[in-house]
């Protein structure tokens, strides 16, 4: 193997890049407003309503009743399969939502990928019951973050650089998520693939109610590029596009609404971000990620979670040193934490 291989090798089982900031830019909340908990976790349910100050979209893009999705055309409710509560109306209002992160297929990114199942799903919900009884009004959703498609070093046979998580595997975590009532995130690390043909794959799995999608823009490369080498980017033209093709899928199918999950850590990684849309059945979330000192990541939350409309914060149990409280966690308000 190559010293380059070595060192994109090397850079892939970190799961992240090490990045030292030099903006500090000042605090920036979440979504704060109230409404009723529907959660793995339940909250009060009974908090004042909060000025909504990470929220950039138009309050009435979320129209619907408050048990599950907004308006679809008809009498007809969204269709839930019992495995987890219906996005729609409020419920990212009244609710937090917590993850973990990793691969099932690599240890070294992410807690998920190092806990057998049972003794994964029962760490998740007792650091939701946590966070649950510290956030006031609302509720706390957990969920697991699988990375779907992971980057590689080698190209494989297509080219592509990715290593998708096969199907069995995919099912089973698809299950465990269900029977315990947890959202399950399904993550793209790009390489080189098309990002509609990667999220097509997904289809069958996001018509369920209980899966949403999250996009890794440090990997999604160009012709010219390698993951581990360089840092990749999405535009706002495709983050546009990904959400479009999740509202289709939800209006076709009566389904509650979808949750998007976009990463970002530079400013670099995503382009022509004011160019970002809302949709009316797509809850865009951009998440702070990267490891770092536990203040500047406070700082920074606002600065990379707009304009999205709601906020996100990633933390890492082993490179975070020291690893932010839940309470400190809580002070930025965030709509979505995620542990890796």
């Amino acid at each position: 193997m190559s010293p380059r291989t070595l060192m994109i090798e090397a850079a892939l089982l970190i799961g992240a890049v090490v990045l030292i900031w030099m903006i500090v830019a000042p605090p920036f909340g979440g979504s704060d407003d109230s409404g009723g908990p529907d959660s793995v976790v339940a909250g009060t349910g009974d908090g004042d309503s909060g000025d909504g100050d990470g929220d950039s979209g138009d309050g009435d893009g979320d129209s619907g009743d408050g048990d599950g999705g907004g308006d679809n055309g008809g009498d007809t409710g969204p269709v839930g399969d019992g495995c987890a509560p219906l996005v729609g109306g409020d419920f990212m209002r009244a609710n937090q939502v917590l993850t973990y992160y990793g691969s099932p297929d690599a240890a070294s990114l992410g807690i998920l990928g190092q806990l057998e199942p049972d003794a994964l799903v029962s760490r998740l919900k007792e650091h939701a019951r946590t966070y649950d009884g510290l956030n006031g009004f609302r509720g706390v959703q957990a969920g697991l973050h699988m990375i779907y498609a992971m980057a590689q070093a080698d190209p494989g046979e297509d080219g592509l650089y990715i290593r998708r998580v096969d199907d069995e595997t995919l099912d089973e975590y698809v299950r465990l998520a269900c029977e315990n009532g947890l959202f399950l995130f399904l993550d793209l690390q790009l390489g080189r693939a098309d990002m509609e043909t990667e999220i097509e794959r997904l289809l069958p799995y996001l018509r369920q109610t209980h899966v949403h999608l999250s996009l890794d823009p440090e990997f999604a490369m160009a012709a010219d590029e390698f993951p581990g080498e360089q840092i990749g980017h999405l535009d706002a033209t495709q983050i546009n596009r990904a959400q479009q093709i999740l509202d289709d899928l939800v209006e076709e199918y009566n389904l509650g609404d979808k949750i998007l999950i976009v990463h970002q850590f530079q400013e670099s990684m995503i382009t022509n971000k004011d160019d970002i849309e809302n949709f009316r059945r797509v809850r865009l979330v951009i998440d702070m990620d990267g490891f770092g000192p536990g203040e500047t990541k406070l700082a920074k939350f606002g600065l990379f979670s707009a304009p999205a409309e709601y906020g996100g914060i990633k933390l890492f149990f082993q490179q975070d040193d020291p690893l932010l409280s839940e309470e400190e966690v809580l002070t930025v308000r965030p709509d979505l934490i995620i542990y890796q």
